[in-house]
């Protein structure tokens, strides 16, 4: 058996930590993308979104509506105290999977900063 996609180097369990926090890895927000959009217009969406911190890289992916979901993502940020970086789908899958650090970083889309 290998080992699980979100577990660091150090065995942080990371699918155990948003679990816990009832973000479940490969989440949807709605049935339909266009639907979702179009009932929370003024939220901040990322569909197939990509979690990633400087220390383990992609932690989490899962459709995320950051307006709902800002102070849960920042409660796991001051848990892990490490900062989220949230990636569309393609900054951080396919041909990107392994840009690293840098590169992710400055397509974020969001930075949830944990408090210090």
């Amino acid at each position: 058996m290998g080992i699980h996609p979100f577990r660091s180097r150090d065995n942080t369990d990371y699918d155990k930590i948003f679990r816990e926090h009832k973000l479940y890895v490969g989440r949807m927000v709605g049935g339909s993308k266009s639907g979702y959009r179009h009932s929370h217009p003024d939220n901040l969406v990322v569909f197939n979104a990509n979690i990633i911190t400087k220390k383990s890289g992609k932690i989490w992916y899962g459709d995320i509506d950051i307006t709902v979901s800002f102070e849960t993502l920042k409660d796991i940020a001051d848990e892990l105290k490490e900062d989220l970086y949230i990636l569309r789908e393609s900054d951080a899958r396919f041909e990107n999977e392994k840009s690293g650090f840098k590169i992710w970083k400055s397509k974020a889309v969001e930075v949830i900063k944990h408090r210090e």
